[in-house]
């Protein structure tokens, strides 16, 4: 996930098409190119979903009908999934450069004093991989041994391995009187701003090894859950800006980089 004040490049970083130029590509292209070159069609399967959060309302970015989406957790993996959010197989990274290409225009974004196409919501492309194995299982009886050529087939089992990768474009933190955010842009920073606040929460609580992560401050750290624990990794992105006029925010960004790179790698 890239995180750092707004108009300092975090979307151009992650989600820049380059269909023009392959050197211009952002790293959810580059990621789903190196997924894609790696498949095989036999065995494999990847699927993707885009999603904005706005104003703590997770909203479908290829399906923009689809509001207040849902976040369930199974109870017994803490597994996050989104039910009723638009799920699509892709083909190759043609398809996958149309659907950026609709959830981009899809996205809430505004004019403001530091940045003329403001992103006003958090953006989640996540994508889910599957791939079909067959592992051998030595677990036949001696009875069933014995009757072991009436019995059809081998002694495969056909496993499905999952894993779910999370690319995060966060909206820009800002300060009002700098952004010159009124009316409902006011509104929208509030929602950004408390989101984030809630993240660094769950930052700092992983750096200090805290026996409690509180994700359920907001709808950002739930659907994060899965990428602060377990097998998890996760890789944050800073983005700081080169004017002296926002020393407090590019300070403030590179504390947070460095807290979280006790846990996690810091770009």
């Amino acid at each position: 996930m890239a995180y750092g004040q707004t108009g300092t490049g975090k979307t151009y970083t992650l989600g820049r098409l380059g269909k023009d130029d392959a050197s211009e590509r952002g790293i959810m292209v580059r990621a789903l190119e190196d997924i894609i070159s790696s498949m095989s069609v036999t065995s494999d399967s990847v699927e993707v979903s885009y999603l904005q959060l706005y104003m703590e309302s997770i909203q479908d970015l290829l399906a923009p009908e689809k509001v207040n989406i849902p976040i369930n957790e199974d109870p017994k993996t803490g597994e996050v999934s989104l039910p009723g959010a638009t799920v699509v197989k892709l083909r190759d990274l043609d398809h996958l450069l149309q659907l950026l290409q609709v959830g981009e225009v899809n996205r809430h974004a505004a004019n403001t004093k530091l940045n003329t196409e403001s992103s006003r919501s958090h953006a989640i492309l996540v994508v889910y991989i599957r791939r079909s194995v067959h592992e051998i299982i030595d677990k036949i009886t001696s009875e069933e041994k014995d009757t072991r050529t009436e019995l059809p087939g081998d002694n495969h089992v056909p496993l499905v391995r999952k894993s779910k990768l999370l690319i995060v474009d966060l909206a820009g933190s800002e300060r009002i009187d700098k952004s010159g955010s009124e009316g409902p842009l006011l509104e929208e920073a509030k929602f950004i701003n408390l989101s984030l606040s809630s993240l660094g929460k769950c930052i700092n609580a992983l750096a200090e090894n805290s026996p409690h992560i509180p994700t359920r401050d907001s709808k950002l750290t739930r659907l994060l859950r899965d990428s602060f624990g377990g097998s998890a990794r996760t890789s944050l992105i800073i983005t700081v800006g080169p004017s002296a006029r926002n020393h407090a925010e590019t300070t403030s960004t590179i504390m947070f980089g460095q807290r979280g790179s006790i846990r996690i790698s810091v770009v």
